[in-house]
């Protein structure tokens, strides 16, 4: 529903962090130095200075030795700075001695993970031991160091062309990209110093074109994307269409990893999250943004969409044993393995050992390692996989990645995977509870059903979730109920629509049904289902879905006393409010089934006590009773006298009520696509207020509510500020205002009379708020 809520997903795995002090240091480094002798401060300090203006030494390595020797023993580093210095000496011309640079990488490698300082007392003045090696690692020029190491083979390429020689270069790359990995992962401004310039950031791409140094090379790009993400134009990078060309299936999948990153607008605060910062920052925007650029970058590479949606459908080998048992392995496994970059690496092994569940001491009992591997790698790409293409159908390259998914049959693809593998994965393993996206097979629910609700928004398309039978279904409700036939029903490509019986939103619906009503895969299933209904009203759609007690279910789930989490309740009166609209069919049922005056009771202090998550049902309740009254008139005895809750919600004094409590919880400056669906169900209720000439009534209860509170102008200054952003954010955005105007089925124009009307500085005017507001206590705009 444009005008109400969004449902965007966002990640971000890596916290990051601000610079502190004028000189560059990382956070935690000025608080460090003052753990070192004062002599040592003053010349770390002009260290750093230099590498400002250039004068005097640059580089940590060009300490004296008799410092560094002094710093390491005070502070007990172990060797960790004369390491450094010893490796900065292969970085200087062709010499290369791979054996002792790969030793001496390894030993930074152990000094660098978390037991290396265990038993440092220095610690004490860092947030974690990792942070504080890193930090030490990075002050003695270390960070650049590996870099230069890395990307030596590239300045100075060996003559000795043999694969023993090679073997030798990407074993030493190896190891320096896991050493970058553990930098950037503990301290996130170092990926940013060291991504600008874009050497380091290309010479990753050139990398990745390595089978033995892909996933290494993915991991550092996507640990420097995640602390700046607009880091990375695709467009500029050598070579890229050829090099995404000769990715097999397993790269593909983990480059998605660092497409979604260079893909995504993530915001870094909530402040960012508000209507008003957006709106902002969209008019000082002079160019395309970069993630939208890197979007028209991927979708226009030959084949691209075509192999991740092979890769998302893709079944695993028939000759393999049940899933469940699979899954029932890998839970011991889970207990040590959490990343599918880890997967990788672990089957790469095994993939090339003749007896591979024999290289480890087997902790577990005798498990078939490979079998169970492939079936959690298969998981975790599709995780991946649905990730990206979820970003690509909601961006500015939608309708394009929309008529390729459905001529690729992504689709009925899905639709024959989904009973076989999507929602029969259950390992029983959390990470973080029971709601954890951390879990494999959750991620790979949450987002199949997330691509699931952006593949149906708006769009035609949707009807390719269904069978042909039930598209022969749809076709008989409306010749019985005498409609029009729709142009994305009568002429869809029947080849492209799910096989079988019942096609995908049939079993999502079936899904729903039988999940528990606090589950934590209810929310996506319910907007996947409410995706479908979105739009303008259909008639159609709504009785086929009320067949499927739909309506029932989801009233069963609202009055549920176990259920009281937001986002249920949220996406639950959503969708009750689409497939109500109206629909006098769907409230005869909601009479039918709230038989007591218990339920009903209980169901109104559900919308009352939730009013942010249901008042897009309370807007689809005005628009209905609005609708019987003055356009199918043959239910206005219906809506008027027998609906109790057509009743409840036309009475004056409740719409008041909902009025004066959506503005009172609502400011410009807290506006969130959360929220803003409150303002727009505000001006509902005053708009047909409007057209029986009773605003004037409305705007005086407001005043009245005000003087109740002792706070007179408060509510009334606050709606014409909202009011006037109103009109900055949806009057120059097309999309949201038609959106608006089908979804309420109100002229936009009468949205925009209606604004400015009560927005207006005529005091004589009853229908301006200004009229309501004491003169010394009215607000300029």
């Amino acid at each position: 529903m444009f005008g109400g809520r969004k449902t965007t997903p966002t990640f971000s795995r890596h916290q990051r962090r601000r610079r502190a002090g004028t000189l560059g240091f990382p956070e935690g480094a000025c608080a460090r130095l003052k753990y070192l002798p004062e002599g040592h401060q003053n010349v770390v300090r002009q260290v750093e200075l230099a590498k400002c203006t250039g004068r005097g030494l640059t580089r940590a390595i060009q300490l004296s030795a008799a410092f560094v020797e002094a710093v390491n023993t005070q502070q007990k580093l172990k060797d960790l700075p004369q390491i450094v210095r010893k490796l900065s000496q292969f970085t200087i011309g062709p010499w290369m001695d791979y054996h002792t640079i790969c030793r001496l990488l390894k030993e930074l490698r152990e000094l660098l993970t978390a037991h290396g300082f265990e038993d440092n007392p220095g610690v004490r003045w860092s947030n974690t031991t990792r942070a504080f090696n890193t930090e030490v690692f990075d002050v003695f020029d270390g960070s650049q160091v590996v870099i230069e190491l890395l990307m030596k083979p590239m300045l100075y390429p060996s003559e000795d062309k043999s694969a023993r020689e090679q073997e030798k270069v990407q074993r030493m790359q190896n190891l320096c990209l896991e050493i970058l990995h553990h930098v950037f992962a503990n301290v996130g401004i170092i990926a940013q110093e060291r991504g600008e310039p874009l050497d380091l950031v290309h010479y990753l791409f050139s990398l990745m074109a390595q089978q033995r140094t892909f996933l290494n090379a993915a991991t550092v790009l996507e640990d420097m994307l995640q602390v700046k993400k607009d880091m990375i134009r695709l467009e500029n990078i050598p070579n890229f269409p050829e090099l995404v060309n000769k990715f097999n299936q397993q790269q593909l999948a983990n480059f998605c990893r660092v497409v979604s990153v260079a893909m995504s607008e993530l915001s870094e605060s909530e402040d960012q999250l508000t209507l008003l910062y957006q709106d902002e920052a969209a008019k000082r925007l002079s160019t395309v943004p970069i993630p939208d650029c890197n979007q028209e970058i991927l979708v226009a590479l030959p084949d691209f969409i075509q192999r991740l949606v092979d890769l998302a459908c893709r079944k695993l080998d028939e000759e393999q044993v049940s899933l469940p048992s699979m899954m029932n392995e890998l839970e011991s496994w889970m207990t040590w393995m959490d990343s599918s970059l880890a997967f990788d690496a672990l089957f790469e092994i095994l993939e090339n050992q003749d007896l591979a569940y024999e290289f480890l001491d087997d902790p577990f009992g005798p498990i078939q390692v490979p079998m169970a591997m492939k079936a959690m790698r298969e998981i975790m790409y599709k995780v991946e996989v649905l990730y990206v293409l979820c970003i690509l159908i909601t961006g500015k390259q939608r309708n394009k990645v929309q008529e390729l998914m459905a001529k690729y049959k992504l689709i009925p693809r899905l639709n024959e995977l989904y009973e076989d593998l999507i929602w029969k994965c259950n390992i029983r393993r959390r990470v973080h509870g029971e709601a954890c996206e951390c879990s494999p097979e959750i991620a790979l629910k949450i987002q199949f059903l997330r691509l699931s609700h952006s593949f149906c928004d708006h769009h035609g398309n949707k009807y390719l979730m269904m069978s042909e039978s039930e598209l022969n279904e749809l076709g008989r409700i409306r010749a019985q109920a005498e409609l029009p036939a729709v142009p994305e029903v009568s002429d869809i490509d029947r080849e492209l629509v799910c096989k079988g019986e019942k096609g995908l939103l049939s079993k999502i619906i079936q899904t729903m049904k039988t999940e528990k009503p606090t589950s934590p895969f209810r929310f996506w299933l319910c907007r996947a289902v409410e995706s479908f209904l979105r739009g303008v009203t259909c008639f159609v759609d709504q009785i086929w879905l009320l067949r499927r007690g739909l309506l029932e279910h989801v009233l069963s789930v609202i009055i549920d006393p176990d259920c009281d989490n937001k986002e249920i309740l949220q996406s639950s009166f959503d969708l009750l409010g689409e497939l109500m609209k109206f629909n006098y069919n769907s409230f005869k049922r909601f009479s039918r089934y709230m038989d007591t005056e218990e339920k009903f009771q209980r169901f109104l202090k559900q919308v009352s006590s939730h009013l942010v998550d249901s008042n897009m049902f309370i807007r689809s309740v005005v628009l209905s009773q609005e609708h019987f009254v003055t356009k199918q008139t043959e239910y206005s005895e219906f809506a008027t006298t027998q609906c109790r809750l057509l009743i409840h919600v036309g009475e004056p004094k409740n719409r008041t009520k909902f009025l004066c409590s959506l503005i009172n919880i609502i400011q410009v400056s807290t506006l969130t696509q959360e929220n803003v669906s409150c303002l727009n169900t505000a001006l509902v209720i005053l708009m047909f207020a409007r057209r029986c000439g009773s605003l004037p009534l409305y705007l005086q209860s407001l005043r009245e509510e005000e003087m109740r509170g002792y706070h007179p102008g408060f509510l009334l200054n606050n709606f014409r500020s909202l009011l006037r952003f109103w009109e900055s954010h949806y009057l120059r955005n097309d999309k949201e205002c038609c959106a608006l105007e089908k979804s309420s089925g109100i002229s936009l124009d009468y949205w925009r009379e209606t604004t400015l009307t009560m927005r207006g500085s005529d005091r004589t005017n009853v229908e301006s708020i200004v009229h309501y507001i004491d003169e010394p206590y009215v607000e300029e705009l």
